[in-house]
């Protein structure tokens, strides 16, 4: 069977900054190496201050990189485009917009949709996220929940090629998350979308994942790629079963030694 080419592909990949007011050269993410394929869920996971978020934002093209190879459908990344869509932790919603214009506002910028489109197409993610009956709702009406849910909306009205998520469940209950995880992982199949998961939270990255990469503490390296065996989506039951124990202790063993190792 001929192998499938790379959706998004990072080789040897070095991020490197300078500190501000100071002429010392901080080297954030170091030789990593990812392979990701069209409709992929890849999880990044690692302490804080590692380096996922930096390859996040160097995907979505917001920070340069300093060297190795980092490309789209073999492209290099020149800057932020249509076809990646951020999702950060806090919503950042326009409050004096409702819910339907939140959505909308992405299609309104570009200008390649009529308002007739740009409408019907909003419309069609808020019912995708479950959020028909407060499409006119204004932000402050809404909880914690369901403004993660027209985030998620609002970034999938530009219809990417590939979804990037930046921990955007941190701040919420624990319960609702996990409503919102196993929502996403029903949007995304719906949408065939690929997606990349920055998250400090082991059971989430092994609810989510097809893959889990554990990053070492800063300058970030990947350390190993853990495979999910189960299909998406899933349900929720999952969490409750032993192999799901395994896995999430698998991972933690992985995140543990490299902090160790790093320590030493």
């Amino acid at each position: 069977m001929e192998a499938t080419a790379s959706h998004l592909l990072a080789r040897d990949l070095l991020i490197q900054y300078a500190k501000p007011g100071t002429d010392e050269v901080v080297t954030a993410v170091d030789s990593v190496d990812l392979e990701i394929s069209r409709g992929d869920f890849v999880c990044l996971v690692g302490p804080s201050g590692c380096g996922k978020t930096t390859v996040l934002n160097a995907v979505a093209g917001f920070v340069p990189t300093s060297g190795g190879e980092l490309t789209l459908d073999g492209r290099v990344i020149p800057g932020p485009g249509p076809d990646r869509a951020m999702v950060f932790q806090q919503p950042n919603l326009l409050p004096w917009r409702s819910v339907l214009a939140n959505v909308t506002y992405g299609l309104e910028i570009s200008k390649a949709w009529s308002k007739t489109e740009a409408r019907e197409r909003g419309m069609e993610l808020i019912e995708l996220v479950g959020l028909t009956d407060a499409a006119s709702s204004f932000p402050s009406q809404l909880s914690g929940g369901m403004q993660a849910r027209v985030n998620l909306a609002r970034a999938l009205a530009v219809d990417p090629e590939i979804l990037l998520l930046d921990e955007p469940f941190a701040a919420i209950d624990a319960q609702t998350r996990e409503v919102l995880q196993a929502e996403l992982l029903r949007v995304c199949a719906a949408r065939d979308v690929t997606a990349l998961f920055v998250t400090h939270d082991i059971s989430e990255a092994a609810f989510l994942a097809d893959r889990v990469a554990v990053f070492s503490p800063r300058p970030g390296r990947i350390v190993q790629e853990i495979t999910v065996p189960w299909e998406r989506p899933r349900a929720q039951g999952i969490r409750r079963t032993r192999e799901f124990a395994d896995l999430h202790d698998e991972i933690a063993d992985v995140l543990y030694a490299a902090k160790e190792g790093a320590r030493s």
